[in-house]
């Protein structure tokens, strides 16, 4: 299942994704994306963004994570089937084999949701 559309920056620090909200998604209940989804979109959107920021600095294979934890959730408003969220995911502390991470989900200027997940990453994949 792929909760991302697009990312549009992704850098050490910070990673900006996109999603719409479709019918029919695995996270999708009553015409809204559920807890568990938004949570799910923001993990992407972290991977996404480490991912994308390993392979533009020319590190080779994509580190491989774990979410370790979900902290200071807090969730405002279900986004509707159609709704498009911009997500901004900011680097909060980073030390060997763990990233603390705040995401931040909003439809235009709405704050629908936020979250700090803790973020373990194998440093040799195989």
């Amino acid at each position: 299942m792929v909760l991302l559309d697009a990312v549009h920056e992704a850098s050490e620090e910070v990673q900006i994704t996109e999603l719409t909200v479709r019918e029919g998604e695995l996270f999708v209940e009553e015409g809204r994306l559920l807890e568990g989804g938004m949570i799910e979109h923001v993990a992407q959107s972290a991977a996404a963004g480490i991912g994308v920021a390993s392979a533009s600095s020319g590190s080779g294979t994509p580190p491989i994570g774990f979410i370790g934890g979900i902290s200071r959730l807090r969730i405002h408003e279900l986004p509707r089937i159609g709704t498009t969220l911009h997500t901004t995911i900011r680097v909060q502390h980073s030390m060997e084999g763990v990233r603390l991470v705040h995401g931040t989900v909003r439809s235009g200027g709405t704050v629908l949701g936020e979250m700090e997940l803790k973020v373990f990453i194998m440093s040799d994949p195989q």
